[in-house]
């Protein structure tokens, strides 16, 4: 891909519970008809739950087989899962639309590699309410959500990274929706 002729790819990323699907989904809702900005949909070695987060589903097997015939441009292992994003979202970057995708902070510096035009938008909200909303998602015992708070993994943004903005997704939905959105506007 060409930098000049490309459009961005905007990784949202942040801790666990930040509220980074539900804020993608919301600032996707006052971007309706925006068909230049495109949510991507990642695959993940997990049942989908619509009510949380909107992804593909593959087991261990399929995900490796996919993996190996290329179906991927960027993939990665966290909390025991394999993701994905899908090839197809290159071609839309290079058709010049917007890319948004929730990925590891811990890949950051190959989807700087894998995509020329990147931005970095971290999602973070106050310990006690990332574990509130853990707690309420049903997927993880209190101990494990107590483990995973008190791990932090730093938001190292490389110096290609194009642009690096913090949203602050603790209080009011609307106000950090309207604020990712009109990054993505900007985009």
């Amino acid at each position: 891909m060409s930098p000049d002729r490309c459009g961005a790819f905007v990784a949202i990323v942040g801790p666990s519970g930040a509220g980074k699907d539900t804020l993608m989904r919301e600032a996707g809702a006052l971007l309706a008809g925006r068909t230049n900005i495109r949510f991507a949909r990642r695959v993940v070695t997990r049942p989908a739950d619509k009510t949380l987060e909107d992804h593909d589903t593959l087991d261990d097997a399929a995900f490796e087989a996919a993996a190996a015939r290329g179906e991927f441009c960027l993939s990665w292992q966290a909390h025991g899962l394999s993701y994905g994003l899908p090839r197809l979202i290159q071609d839309e970057m290079c058709a010049g639309c917007v890319v948004v995708a929730n990925i590891s902070r811990r890949v950051i510096p190959e989807a700087t590699r894998v995509f020329p035009v990147t931005d970095v938008i971290e999602i973070t909200a106050q310990p006690e309410i990332r574990a509130w909303r853990l707690l309420s998602r049903g997927r993880e015992t209190a101990a494990s959500v107590r483990e995973r708070i008190s791990r932090e993994v730093a938001c190292d943004v490389p110096l290609s990274v194009r642009r690096f903005i913090r949203i602050d997704n603790s209080a009011d939905l609307s106000q950090a929706a309207r604020k990712l959105a009109e990054h993505l506007k900007g985009s």
